[in-house]
């Protein structure tokens, strides 16, 4: 849900794009279209980024999408976060898929430890 309806994202994702960007005031928008790059999202902030992405939306980027192409602007990093959060909503996670397999084939399911 955005907090904001000027934004194509929620005010979370603005605010982790923002904290890593030493060239970008905090106060000001972020604009979509901003060089990630020029605002100082180098190879350490884009790790940082990454990881803090990950952790609140619970999503694991791919190596697939782990390009420049994906941190170049906001509204790119935006579309593929959303593009995982989609993905992890309707993907079945690994437990679950074991225990429909194993109920399949007539086994007991693992226990999660």
């Amino acid at each position: 849900m955005h907090s904001d309806p000027s934004t194509p994202w929620e005010r979370q994702f603005e605010e982790l794009v923002l904290g890593v960007l030493p060239r970008h005031s905090r106060h000001a928008p972020l604009d979509p279209t901003l060089d990630l790059k020029t605002a100082g999202l180098d190879s350490m902030a884009t790790v940082e980024l990454l990881v803090r992405l990950e952790e609140a939306y619970g999503v694991d980027f791919p190596d697939s999408v782990l390009s420049g192409e994906t941190f170049a602007t906001p509204a790119a990093l935006w579309r593929v976060l959303t593009a995982q959060r989609a993905t992890a909503t309707t993907a079945p996670t690994t437990a679950t898929a074991t225990a429909a397999t194993s109920a399949t084939a007539g086994e007991e399911p693992p226990c999660a430890s």
